[in-house]
């Protein structure tokens, strides 16, 4: 079967044949595997060379002698065939005689090939491809040259998909799994590559193709005729290597086909010789690509092909280690279910215990999916399931759904049911983020969970973290008493970890120092201001994207916004199907978008916070209500009371005590003021002191004070605050008829980028009568594209890559980037196809 046409790195094979056809070199044998790009190889010769060429190709089971007598213009009924060859050659040459897959030669074709091969007249080329076993059963001159064609390496794959899909670079990865399904042959890594079109989902459906691409016709065609020539052990033995999926020893292929003995070494040598089987590694055989494999299971009646992975299942509880995985998944497609289930729950414990989280997750929802189980045994596996999600796992929605579905099964109260309450609750909690419905299963799960002191202290620490849940603050302090005293009780290390990290968001939302590790632990501390480093705080998925979103917020409040969009992105990549940690994120959009001057995006983002966090986090809602022009603080600064919150609600406080000055109840903003300072004055909460002594300085004016407020927001790094607290000292002087320093601080906001912050301040001072400076810097296009902008989205939109784009418009790939990104914010795309239809 020949390969289409694709440009491989094949320079030395092309040279190497070039010579040979620039010399006299007798015959020239082109030689590789089905599918390696031998056609292809000699029609870019032929292209390039400059006499003419004869090809005719040889197909199995049938004869091509009267198709090659054709070409040279021999009759085929002239009785002295042999010397018309010869003259009808001279005649023609000089010429190029190719003839094709000779391994399908019929024996006179393969006569005449040697015949004219030994007695080629001058100026008469004969190249020939064949496959290789065709080359060692078959003896066609003395003078030969050999062109042999390799399979492909990754960089090579990876050059011919980008081919293929319009310059897209795969990436390496995802090239060396390509080459590994493919065998390295461009027919196969074509095949796969067919589905795909060149868009932003490219790795996708590539990853996709490489599970769902079926063999083509022609190759299972091809298959079938090379299995009906070999013998019958010999088709055992390549059948039982296409259902054990990947390369085997001799032994554990001889099992699974019933082949023993000197059958089975046979069986295999002709399998090797034949091609059907290629050997991987050292003494180890299996299919040459993914598609010829697929092929000859297609070929397969159903009742066989179960009663192969029953053998296979068999074959494989003899290794040592015990391959749980493999057996549970041919245990499944042979039908035997017990056998099936029990591998496939050891199969989850080992993935789980190595990390593999995904995998483990996904053997134990296929064992939820059989009803017919015991509720007991579905609990136990539900809760596996549950705790597998909560280490690390994408799929919460469906882990949730499973869970939700299990615990309804079953009313009777136990310790089981407990179990699997717990995990959907905190499932619900803190990862899908519907607070409510998970405090309530955790409150549900206590009782139930009699006997059982760990799982009841994990339930006891989330209740009792005061950010979440509306019970005040004593109640919260009971419960984390309780799991202090009952997690002494189990040796569970999971647990003991769930726990250490509750008391430590409990304590740092008060206000305490705590070192603990963890992404929560770290996000917590980031609202206290207190500095720290993010590094080694957990690497599953969910930690990763807690922390991102304390890194985007930390460089809000340091006005480090030059990539504050970009990382914005990649932040929210991180948190897909998190709706909390989303809502981070949206409050630090929303609050960018305000200062910048985009009121109406920032204050319809910030509301959307704000209705995603009635139960909490509170800190997050306290923020989103502080920065959100128009919002009620009464029920969040009720809350903050109830709870004792006040150090990560630093922001709530000043723009409560703000508004009451400013509409001049001096006496509730002085007598807040004070509690705020009371109660913040002995925490370990930098970001709330600077608060307290901005909310201070509000009550009681003074150019000291603002300048103290001001300091201390500096000292930390947060410059955006400490502009903040500069506007706030210019509205005081601006009310005793000074200008100057309201002027300076529109323009360090100008300089920090936000724009609408500055024009707040050039607001007052026209109010107040004075002449208000205009904006330094570029342009501001708000919504709109900027020239540059439209010129790069037009590139993007014509499918050309950030670093086609740079290399075009002479700009660095990461400013590139910052343009794509604004682009797709101001125009409500997530994708370049979504671009044209817009510019």
């Amino acid at each position: 079967m020949n390969a289409p046409c694709v440009e491989a790195r094949r320079d030395h094979e092309l040279g190497v044949l070039h010579d040979a056809l620039s010399n006299d070199s007798g015959l020239i044998l082109v030689i590789g595997e089905s599918g390696v790009g031998k056609t292809h190889l000699l029609r870019q010769v032929a292209s390039r060379h400059s006499v003419p060429w004869f090809i005719t190709q040889c197909i199995s089971g049938t004869s091509s002698l009267t198709a090659l007598l054709e070409v040279l213009g021999v009759d085929p009924a002239d009785p002295d065939r042999r010397s018309a060859v010869l003259r009808g050659l001279a005649t023609l040459g000089p010429i190029v005689l190719a003839v094709e897959d000779l391994q399908w030669a019929d024996p006179e074709t393969l006569r005449l090939v040697r015949f004219i091969a030994a007695r080629r007249p001058p100026g008469v080329h004969v190249v020939v491809t064949c496959r290789p076993e065709a080359v060692e059963a078959n003896s066609l001159a003395e003078r030969v040259t050999e062109v042999r064609l390799g399979p492909l390496d990754a960089g090579e794959v990876q050059a011919v998909a980008a081919r293929q899909l319009g310059g897209h670079q795969l990436s390496l990865t995802l090239a060396e799994e390509l080459t590994r399904h493919s065998g390295g042959l461009p027919f196969a890594v074509l095949e796969f590559l067919r589905s795909v079109q060149p868009g932003s989902s490219v790795e996708h459906d590539v990853r996709r193709a490489l599970v769902e691409t079926p063999p083509p016709v022609a190759l299972r065609a091809s298959l079938g005729i090379r299995m009906r020539e070999v013998p019958e052990a010999c088709r055992h033995v390549v059948r039982a290597a296409a259902v054990l999926t990947t390369a085997a020893p001799e032994y554990l292929l001889g099992t699974v086909a019933g082949v023993t003995g000197p059958t089975l070494t046979t069986a295999i040598d002709h399998a090797l010789t034949s091609g059907l089987l290629h050997e991987q590694r050292p003494g180890l055989y299996d299919h040459r690509h993914t598609l010829a494999r697929r092929a000859v299971l297609a070929m397969l009646p159903p009742d066989e092909l179960r009663r192969l992975h029953r053998q296979a299942a068999r074959a494989l509880m003899a290794i040592t280690p015990t391959p749980h995985a493999r057996i549970a998944e041919h245990a499944r497609r042979g039908g035997m279910l017990g056998t099936w289930l029990t591998h496939a729950e050891l199969a989850a414990d080992h993935s789980i215990a190595n990390g593999n989280f995904l995998a483990g997750s996904d053997q134990l929802l296929a064992m939820l999916e059989v009803t017919a189980l015991p509720w007991a045994d579905r609990a136990r596996l539900a809760t596996k399931l549950g705790r597998t999600a909560l280490a690390d796992n994408a799929r919460w929605g469906e882990v949730i759904a499973v869970l939700g579905g299990v615990l309804a099964e079953s009313d009777l109260p136990g310790v089981a049911r407990g179990r699997l309450r717990l995990v959907l609750g905190l499932l619900l909690h803190d990862r899908a983020g519907d607070i409510r419905a998970g405090r309530r299963e955790l409150c549900a799960a206590v009782p139930e969970l009699d006997g059982d002191p760990g799982s009841i202290a994990w339930a006891l620490s989330v209740l009792a973290v005061p950010t979440h849940g509306g019970e005040p603050i004593a109640q919260q302090r009971v419960w984390m008493r309780q799991a202090r005293s009952l997690v002494q009780e189990t040796v569970d290390g999971v647990t003991r970890f769930a726990v250490r990290t509750n008391e430590a968001r409990f304590r740092l939302a008060t206000g305490e120092l705590d070192p603990a590790p963890g992404a929560e632990a770290a996000g917590a501390r980031a609202w206290l201001g207190q500095r720290q480093n993010f590094a080694n705080v957990g690497t599953d998925r969910y930690s990763r994207a807690v922390v991102a979103a304390a890194q985007v917020r930390v460089a809000f409040a340091a006005a480090d916004w030059a990539t504050l969009e970009e990382r914005l992105t990649r932040a929210r990549v991180a948190a897909e199907g998190l709706p909390l940690v989303m809502a981070e994120l949206d409050l630090v959009d929303g609050r960018h978008r305000l200062a910048r001057g985009d009121v109406a995006a920032g204050k319809e983002i910030l509301e959307t916070v704000i209705a995603r966090t009635p139960m909490g986090p509170w800190p997050l809602r306290a923020a989103a209500v502080a920065a959100c022009p128009g919002a009620d603080f009464e029920q969040c600064l009720d809350v903050v009371r109830r709870k004792g919150l006040w150090a990560v609600s630093g922001d709530l406080v000043i723009q409560i005590c703000t508004t009451l000055m400013r509409s001049g109840r001096v006496e509730k903003a002085t007598e807040l003021a004070d509690e705020f300072v009371e109660a913040v004055g002995d925490v370990n909460a930098p970001a709330a002191a600077a608060a307290a002594a901005l909310v201070d300085a509000v009550v009681r004016p003074s150019m000291p004070a603002f300048g103290q407020a001001a300091a201390q927001y500096a000292a930390l790094g947060w410059r955006y605050y400490e502009s903040l607290a500069h506007e706030q000292l210019g509205y005081y002087l601006l009310a005793q008829g000074d200008s100057e320093h309201l002027i300076t601080t529109a323009r360090a906001y100008d300089a920090l980028g936000a724009r609408g912050d500055g024009e707040r301040c050039r607001e007052a001072l026209r109010a107040a009568g004075f002449a208000a400076p205009r904006k330094r810097g570029r342009r501001g296009y708000n919504n709109k594209l900027s020239p540059r902008e439209l010129e790069v989205a037009r590139l993007a939109a014509q499918g050309l890559t950030n670093r086609e784009i740079a290399d075009r418009l002479q700009l660095s790939v990461s400013t590139i980037e910052d343009h794509i990104t604004s682009t797709f914010r101001k125009l409500g795309v997530s994708r370049r196809s979504g671009l044209g239809p817009l510019l």
